[in-house]
């Protein structure tokens, strides 16, 4: 009998523990679907890589804000970008959700970036203000679709981009009243 509680104890414990750690391990890997202008900031950061930054200081918005503070595109402030890690096709990619933050968002809209990690470095495939970004389920050249949604006070326009090998297009959009 103490056999049977020792073997218990040396085999049905480590493989409990086993699971329990796999599990904080899945729920470590889940990324964030879901961005709103609502939101203060995104809900796992991750650093604005060197290569990306480079690539919003030609953004013509993001250029209008940084003559407007007389700020030359080399004082670009870190601040005003939170990004976030995603997979948006393989899982050995690494691509990033960049959204503005003040003064690059507006009180009800927010402009979104979309970076693919690609072997060159990050390519910009999406750029556009919403007040919703939603990284879908479905599938596009085995690129991820993405839905955005803005709302006036009497509509709110939803559109639906897929990914065409380079970019992401317009697939299909909608306007539909505020019920």
């Amino acid at each position: 009998m103490k056999l049977v509680r020792l073997v218990a104890l040396f085999v049905i414990i480590p493989f409990h523990c086993t699971l329990a750690n796999a599990g904080g391990r899945h729920k470590a890997q889940i990324e964030q679907t879901r961005f709103s202008a609502e939101d203060e900031r995104v809900e796992k950061p991750v650093e604005v890589p060197a290569d990306v930054l480079d690539l919003l200081k030609q953004d013509q918005m993001v250029r209008n804000v940084l003559e407007d503070q007389s700020r030359p595109a080399h004082d670009l402030p870190v601040s005003w970008f939170s990004a976030s890690a995603i997979h948006l096709g393989p899982t050995e990619e690494t691509d990033l959700v960049v959204v503005g933050e003040p003064p690059l968002s507006g009180a009800n809209t927010v402009t979104f970036w979309v970076f693919r990690s690609t072997a060159q470095g990050y390519a910009l495939v999406l750029t556009a203000p919403a007040h919703d970004l939603i990284v879908k389920g479905t599938r596009s050249f085995g690129v991820r679709d993405i839905e955005m949604l803005a709302t006036t006070a009497m509509q709110v326009h939803t559109v639906l981009f897929r990914f065409d090998g380079q970019q992401y297009k317009i697939y299909r959009e909608k306007w539909e009243p505020i019920r």
